[in-house]
């Protein structure tokens, strides 16, 4: 199998377009395309963003001898989210992690799920962890116009400020004296991979413990 192969495999068994894989590598739609159709080989710069992207080594993706293999995460909770449509809901999460209150559910895939609610006059946007979530809760009825109700994805939170909370472990002292979320209350993404998520200026965090991320409302 080609990396052109490879590359086209993963990006769709993954609900990707060939627009958004190039806006998160910072590259043309026809570099991907061409990419593909086996007319060109990314450079090794791109290589090393599409595989940290897809959560693949470079061998894999490299080496025509290997074979993808895209396997489901088993300890995430299967969450339909138009089961939800037409309320505002409360999300209560698990250990010392916050919930969210009076938002619409608009979307999901695999690992998270997307909202949105209103902050003052503006609207803003987040996503949570499917796997910290305790409790999906009816607040009240949504008379809110189809038309008025965002579809996002991760790709969404690229290149915006947000703030992002990291999932904290059962326990009072864990609670209380866990301080790590300070480093994240005003931060940009670069990247979100399938394994990672990537600010500016280089920090990055495992995507897994990652409970809650929103956007900044100004």
């Amino acid at each position: 199998m080609t990396i052109g192969e490879k590359i086209k495999l993963i990006r769709n068994e993954k609900g990707i377009t060939q627009e958004e894989l190039a806006e998160n590598l910072n590259v043309s739609r026809s570099a991907i395309a061409k990419w593909e159709s086996n007319s060109g080989v990314p450079e090794v710069s791109n290589l090393k963003l599409i595989s940290k992207f897809f959560g693949i080594s470079v061998d894999e993706l490299i080496d025509c001898k290997k074979n993808i293999k895209i396997t489901d995460s088993k300890d995430d909770k299967k969450i339909d989210y138009r089961e939800y449509a037409g309320k505002y809901y409360d999300i209560e999460l698990n250990g010392w992690n916050d919930g969210v209150f009076d938002i619409l559910i608009i979307g999901e895939d695999e690992k998270f799920l997307f909202y949105q609610k209103a902050d003052q006059n503006d609207t803003v946007f987040g996503m949570i962890g499917k796997r910290y979530i305790s409790s999906v809760n009816a607040s009240k009825k949504s008379n809110l116009p189809h038309d008025d109700i965002a579809s996002i994805n991760r790709n969404y939170f690229c290149g915006k400020r947000v703030f992002v909370e990291l999932a904290c472990k059962e326990g009072f002292i864990k609670g209380f004296f866990d301080f790590r979320n300070d480093d994240y209350l005003d931060v940009t993404i670069n990247l979100i991979t399938e394994s990672e998520v990537i600010f500016k200026f280089g920090k990055e965090v495992d995507i897994d413990s990652v409970s809650k991320i929103e956007e900044l409302s100004f």
